[in-house]
């Protein structure tokens, strides 16, 4: 699958956005994975770039689990690896990911606010 990266939203972090995931499924099996940390560098309703030292073979279906805080919301998603990029001494990732609707409505008012900010600055 390519990586859409003209989609109409997409917010980039000036600075990255610190998150933290775990890896639920390889190749179609259940695993259970310890929370790694990793940075948010853009992000739109459809995905993110996700950096992080923990090198993953996106030559393998990986699925994972991302947690992040925006606006002082939580959120709570899932994805998978469609990319990946070595990046001196750490690794890109693009992470697709299908949120529900209210996720989608959350994530677009924060993003919103944020940008405003930003432009406030």
């Amino acid at each position: 699958m390519r990586y859409k990266r003209d989609e109409a939203f997409r917010y980039e972090f000036g600075t990255p956005l610190e998150a933290f995931f775990t890896i639920e499924e390889v190749n179609g099996n259940s695993v259970e994975s310890s929370e790694g940390e990793a940075s948010i560098i853009d992000l739109s309703l459809n995905g993110m770039k996700l950096a992080t030292t923990l090198e993953m073979s996106n030559r393998n279906d990986i699925k994972v689990l991302i947690r992040f805080m925006l606006n002082d919301n939580e959120y709570l998603v899932q994805g998978e690896i469609i990319w990946s990029k070595a990046h001196l001494d750490e690794y890109n990732y693009g992470i697709q990911f299908a949120l529900d609707e209210q996720v989608q409505d959350n994530l677009i008012d924060d993003l919103k606010e944020l940008g405003k900010s930003k432009v406030n600055d």
